[in-house]
């Protein structure tokens, strides 16, 4: 074990561009003098299944037909959606997708799994159970993908690593990586196997020494990975957001590094990513600048502080020529931040695209014009509602009767905006969630992609807290320890009724159509880039 150190990146997540968390690690390593390699194997993952055998698991009849026509198809498909000539015409574009759709749902099929370009679900596991967990490392080919994560295990091995650090961000990547730590134990591995990423700083104070995922993994890191990723990769134990138990250490995470500052991405990127150029995951600020929402558990628990970049240095990595495409990776772009990137750039930005809160300072023309000019394609605005007494209560801070402006400005712009609304919220009732479709309405023509989500309440929120007590709250099965959300049911508007009603309003003619302009499977990781009718 003499090679790098390796920062991993597990299956299932979307095969659009890395995730920004283990980028940032690797660079923080390599910036500090340590050999440290990014792998992404969830993008190994998704090639093997773009090169599956077209007769494999399709069995007979027209629709197995279909399905072999479309694993026949789904190299090209994908090869098609790799590059920028997947994007120059509508018809073109949702044909590959659709291919490629049907294509993972067959593989799946035979795998006894469903399985998406985003998601994967395996009848039988929970990625919400420790014990299940464990039990996919202590018996990976006993996972219906198990037999597919060996091979990733193996190409970890090639490298005689000193270390491996594995970061999970999705639920759908946990048991894939207990599995591939398995394989890993297994296959001989005897360096340290660190588990980190968001999802395990989710998890965190589910997590106690005696949890039975600490059977498979050295050490489990929550929060900013940096410090402890370099403080491990010297072959130490102590430093703030690790979890060892076996070696006595228990730490709560620490702040971001004051020296923080958005790296730029890796010089050579790796190709065959779902977009039509390379992307760069590029993060401005860590944490949330807001964070009053009554439904965030980082509102209603101490937690690192929230840490931006100085615009200077936001517009300096913005403008890294290393690839044609940049997501901001933000929970929301700071204000300050966007003022920055609206200022003239002395040449041609690279085309970005990230989340924002609905904030007063869009309300300028001016703004929305500066943003289109240094390189703004989509602003996702997490709206959650468009009436102001479900705003208030929600803490959201923003107000009802400035979205709609906003988003003509945005249009008028010619940026593109993905519109995020919440159903369901404790105390809302169908009549403001009516009010909300009916501003849908009245503003279709300023809303390029639409999201309606049924709300679930995060554990740890002040909602939760504020609920206890009132007999709405439910629990999820006792093995089911790491569960993010808590059941609950709204006796005023109970969860069956705001299922019709979101059934319902899909198939309304207004919103109907804005929802099938959102790309199928990649949704807002391709709303940047899918060409419209």
């Amino acid at each position: 074990m003499t090679g790098p150190g390796l920062i991993v990146i597990p299956p299932v997540a979307k095969p659009t561009e890395p995730t920004p968390g283990a980028l940032a690690v690797a660079a923080h390593l390599r910036a500090r003098g340590f050999e440290a390699e990014m792998l992404d194997l969830n993008l190994a993952f998704h090639r093997h299944l773009w090169s599956v055998p077209a007769g494999a698991g399709t069995g007979r009849g027209p629709g197995a037909t279909r399905a072999r026509r479309a694993r026949t198809r789904s190299p090209r498909a994908a090869a098609a959606l790799a590059g920028p000539d997947g994007y120059r015409d509508a018809v073109a574009y949702r044909q590959a997708l659709a291919d490629l759709l049907l294509a993972y749902r067959t593989v799946g099929e035979a795998l006894g799994a469903r399985l998406s370009p985003a998601d994967l679900e395996l009848p039988g596991w929970s990625p919400l159970a420790s014990g299940q967990l464990a039990r996919a490392a202590r018996d990976p080919g006993a996972l219906p993908i198990g037999g597919l994560l060996l091979p990733l295990a193996r190409r970890l091995l090639e490298r005689d690593p000193a270390w491996i650090g594995v970061s999970v961000t999705f639920l759908s990547q946990a048991l894939p990586a207990f599995g591939l730590a398995g394989w890993l134990r297994r296959e001989g591995f005897r360096g340290r196997l660190v588990l980190g990423g968001a999802l395990v700083g989710a998890w965190r104070r589910r997590l106690g020494p005696g949890s039975p995922v600490f059977r498979c993994w050295d050490a489990l890191v929550a929060g900013p990975g940096e410090v402890a990723a370099e403080v491990l990769a010297r072959g130490e134990w102590d430093a703030p957001g690790i979890m060892a138990p076996a070696r006595g250490v228990w730490r709560p995470p620490g702040p971001v590094p004051t020296d923080w500052a958005p790296h730029p991405p890796p010089a050579r990127p790796e190709p065959g990513y779902l977009a039509p150029g390379p992307v760069a995951p590029l993060t401005l600020s860590r944490g949330c600048y807001w964070r009053r929402c009554a439904f965030c558990p980082e509102a209603a628990q101490a937690g690192p502080p929230f840490r931006a970049a100085a615009p200077a240095r936001a517009v300096a990595a913005l403008d890294s020529p290393r690839h044609p495409w940049v997501h901001l990776t933000d929970e929301a772009v700071p204000p300050r931040l966007l003022a920055a990137l609206a200022e003239p750039a002395p040449g041609e930005r690279r085309p970005w695209y990230g989340f924002v809160r609905p904030e007063p300072s869009l309300l300028d023309p001016r703004l929305a014009r500066g943003l289109a000019a240094g390189g703004c394609r989509l602003l996702r605005l997490g709206v959650e509602s468009a009436c102001q007494a479900v705003l208030d209560r929600a803490g959201k801070g923003t107000r009802a009767e400035h979205l709609g402006p906003i988003l003509r400005n945005l249009r008028a712009a010619g940026i593109r905006t993905h519109v995020y609304l919440l159903f369901g919220l404790p105390g809302q009732g169908r009549a403001e969630a009516e009010t909300t479709l009916d501003w849908v309405r009245r503003h279709a023509d300023a809303i390029t992609f639409l999201n309606l989500a049924l709300f679930h309440l995060p554990a740890g929120s002040r909602w939760e807290a504020e609920l206890s007590g009132r007999g709405v709250l439910g629990s999820h099965p006792p093995e089911e320890d790491l569960s993010l959300y808590r059941p609950f049911d709204d006796p005023g508007w109970p969860r069956r009724d705001v299922r019709r009603f979101l059934a319902e309003a899909r198939t309304d003619p207004v919103v109907g159509t804005i929802l099938r302009c959102t790309p199928a499977g990649l949704t807002a990781n391709h709303a940047p880039f899918v060409p419209l009718d």
